[in-house]
């Protein structure tokens, strides 16, 4: 069960994943809600929800397990991420608007984090994550532009 100290931590973690994704040349653009990160006009490669926002970010994953979404990118799906990514049913436009969608999307939840941060630092999960949005920018470059 995630307390109130579990998110306000994890959250602080987040705040640190923009810092250093931008020391990396990797900026989120301040949305209504969410930080996104850009690859044009059209479309974002990555997004982050911030804080406790008024969008919908509890539905299920594609195993039908209920998470409350924190990040959301873009990877190859011949090479899917590894944990704590988890891949969020579809997207639907009625439930998610502000969502990016399609089958190379795939997650990070509270609680994906909150279990990490039972056997690793907050440290080395930013440090992943950073990392893993390295590899899911690279793709959506690839891909997208």
């Amino acid at each position: 069960m995630l307390t109130q100290d579990d998110k306000m931590r994890i959250d602080n973690l987040l705040i640190e994943l923009t810092t250093l994704l931008a020391k990396v040349g990797l900026v989120l653009k301040q949305k209504v809600g969410y930080k996104a990160g850009k690859l044009s006009r059209t479309r974002n490669w990555c997004q982050l929800v911030d804080g406790d926002v008024s969008i919908r970010t509890h539905f299920p994953n594609i195993e039908g397990k209920v998470n409350v979404w924190k990040l959301f990118a873009r990877f190859n799906t011949s090479q899917p991420p590894m944990w704590p990514w988890d891949k969020p049913e579809r997207y639907e436009r009625k439930k998610a608007q502000w969502m990016i969608s399609g089958e190379d999307v795939w997650g990070v939840s509270y609680e994906t984090m909150q279990e990490w941060l039972r056997t690793a630092t907050g440290r080395q999960l930013i440090e992943q994550l950073v990392k893993d949005l390295r590899i899911s920018y690279a793709y959506a470059y690839k891909r997208y532009c």
